[in-house]
Formats: structure tokens, sequence, C-alpha cells
């Protein structure tokens, strides 16, 4: 899905990551993008759809990233945010 804005991550020469960019004062001025080394890019725009797309990124790179190596780090995130939630529960 793309919207216009395409991947900017390290512009003006395009690297791979997720990039977030949002105005604290106007929710609808949201906006990300994310390019993945197996060549996956996507934007968004709005609040909703910024959501959205951390999420599928997060996925992507977790489960249908064809790069093992990718792959691997992204099940190390994961599991690294998981066990940080489930420490903050128990206080």
């Amino acid at each position: 899905m793309t919207t216009g804005l395409g991947p900017t991550v390290g512009s003006p020469h395009p690297g791979y990551g997720l990039r977030v960019r949002f105005d604290s004062k106007a929710l609808d001025l949201a906006a990300a993008d994310y390019m993945c080394p197996c060549g996956r890019a996507e934007d968004a725009v709005g609040y909703d759809a910024v959501q959205q797309l951390v999420v599928r990124f997060g996925r992507h790179q977790r489960d249908d990233c064809p790069i093992p190596e990718i792959r691997t780090a992204a099940a190390r995130h994961y599991a690294a945010l998981q066990h940080s939630l489930s420490k903050r529960r128990r206080k």
C-alpha cells in the first residue's frame, strides 16, 4: 500500500528500517514508512494507519521476511519486548 510518501528512511540515500513521524498536537499528521532488506516497502499517513503499519512491519520481519537473519533478529526483539511488558505487569 503506497500513499505517495515512499520509503524515506535515510533520505536522500534510502536505507532499511522503520521511521515514524508524529505531531503530538495533531493526530492526523502522523506518517510512517519502512523498507526491509528483502525489498518490501510501505508507507502510511494518519494515526490509525501508522499504528497498523508499525504492527505490519514487526510481523513481516518476524514471520514473513525471506532473509533468515532478519527473522532471527526480529524474533529476539519481539521476545525482549514481551519480557519487558511482562515485567511491568508484575509490579
